[in-house]
């Protein structure tokens, strides 16, 4: 038995040293009374207890250190379990892969130039319909298509397979919300942003589904487009068609209109009569010009009481009586002068040649538009189609487990440094 050492009996004996060992400066810095100063200081000295080499360690009763009991939770005991379910439990996954695009085609150019070269090839424009491709990625991401592939293939009983694994197959008593979840955990489509390419990956339990299910999302995607298409060309075609029936409205009431004027003023062309007119009121007014001027010479001549006087001079008035009427009419009453009908037909007319030309010009548009309707503007270009996988890609059975490995320690470890932190603070 080893001795005990003197420093242990002076610890244990001494009431002095426990008072003194929870003090926190030195005792030089202590103020003492005048009748402890002739002591020595060794009532002062903290004693360490000294205990024997040969005698083990052990803490709180020879219990494993909790840092232990945390690693083997944390980490090892489910690095256990996720490597026995990939490499026994975890059934095998099978992708199918394709890739496509949509793709535009416009008219371009006027290829009714004979004289242009470049006429026939830029009649049609290929172009990429990126907007049209994220409408695409998003309808593949959507309720809209599981609706659809429903009425063709039970989509369902593909990830619901009784021989696959519990953790990766879907239960049917599942809502629907919860499918598109698991659906877009199955499928995916992403775009390449500088080409606008998508690939779509379609993984299943068995590679026959996989192509399946890959064939029908992309004969949905290509229906999707047709439509979008052909509303597309249905608007603007209405729009172009309405504006065809009101122009031609608007000019099937100008011309209502100038009948309506014609019928009530019974003048079928103003313009005509009034270049009639005038040529008529120029003829008489010439032909008073010459009997004033032989009426001028009979008097110079004092023939007034002649009988050619009297008739030059009453073929004089009633030349006077009928251009006053012709003046009368070109420029009578406002009411009922040629003037006026002239200035109403004027209008009616010019509103005519407008609305004429309106017609023309969207009969013409109309043409166009449904001559462009007539071809594909939108249509899906897939160039890798969904072949049948030979080998399954998931589960990843060695890397998986090594990726959950590695997490699990990069959590232990921070929750250990938590942990430490905190026992700092309570010391």
């Amino acid at each position: 038995m080893p001795k005990p050492v003197i420093e242990d009996a002076i610890v244990q004996d001494s009431p002095r040293v426990k008072t003194s060992s929870r003090h926190i400066l030195p005792s030089l810095f202590r103020r003492r009374l005048p009748a402890q100063r002739a002591r020595t200081d060794i009532e002062d000295i903290e004693y360490i207890p000294v205990h024997d080499s040969s005698e083990p360690e052990t803490q709180s009763g020879g219990k494993p250190p909790l840092r232990l009991i945390g690693f083997v939770l944390l980490v090892i005991l489910p690095f256990l379990a996720s490597s026995v379910y990939y490499a026994f439990i975890a059934s095998n996954q099978y992708v199918a892969e394709a890739r496509f695009a949509v793709r535009a085609v416009s008219g371009a150019g006027d290829t009714s130039d004979a004289g242009d070269p470049g006429g026939a090839t830029s009649a049609l424009n290929m172009r990429s319909a990126s907007q049209d491709a994220y409408v695409v990625t998003s309808f593949i991401h959507s309720t809209e298509i599981l609706n659809r592939i429903g009425k063709k293939l039970d989509y369902r009983a593909m990830f619901t397979r009784q021989n696959a694994d519990f953790l990766s197959r879907f239960s049917s008593a599942r809502s629907d919300e919860e499918f598109l979840k698991y659906w877009n955990d199955h499928v995916s489509a992403y775009i390449d942003v500088t080409s606008g390419i998508i690939t779509l990956k379609v993984r299943a339990f068995t590679p026959d589904d996989s192509v399946k299910l890959a064939d029908a999302i992309i004969e949905e995607s290509e229906k999707l487009i047709n439509e979008l298409s052909e509303r597309a060309r249905n608007d603007i075609v209405q729009s172009m068609k309405a504006d065809v029936q009101k122009s031609g409205k608007t000019y099937g009431d100008t011309l209502a209109a100038l009948n309506q004027f014609q019928n009530a003023s019974g003048l079928l062309s103003p313009q005509m009569q009034a270049k009639n007119s005038g040529t008529l009121l120029t003829g008489l007014l010439a032909q008073k010009l010459e009997f004033e001027t032989r009426l001028f010479v009979m008097r110079q001549s004092n023939a007034q009481n002649s009988p050619t006087y009297q008739q030059l001079n009453l073929a004089k008035d009633s030349l006077d009586a009928q251009i006053e009427k012709m003046r009368s009419e070109l420029t009578g009453p406002e009411n009922a002068s040629l003037a006026k009908a002239l200035l109403d037909y004027s209008r009616l007319e010019t509103d005519r040649m407008i609305a004429e030309k309106l017609y023309e010009s969207a009969q013409k548009n109309y043409d166009a538009v449904l001559a462009e309707a007539l071809r594909k503007t939108l249509y899906l270009a897939v160039f890798v189609k969904p072949v049948l996988p030979d080998e399954s890609i998931f589960p990843r059975r060695v890397s998986t487990p090594l990726i959950i490995l590695l997490a699990l320690i990069v959590t232990w470890a921070t929750l250990s440094l938590i942990w430490a932190s905190v026992e700092d603070h309570r010391i």
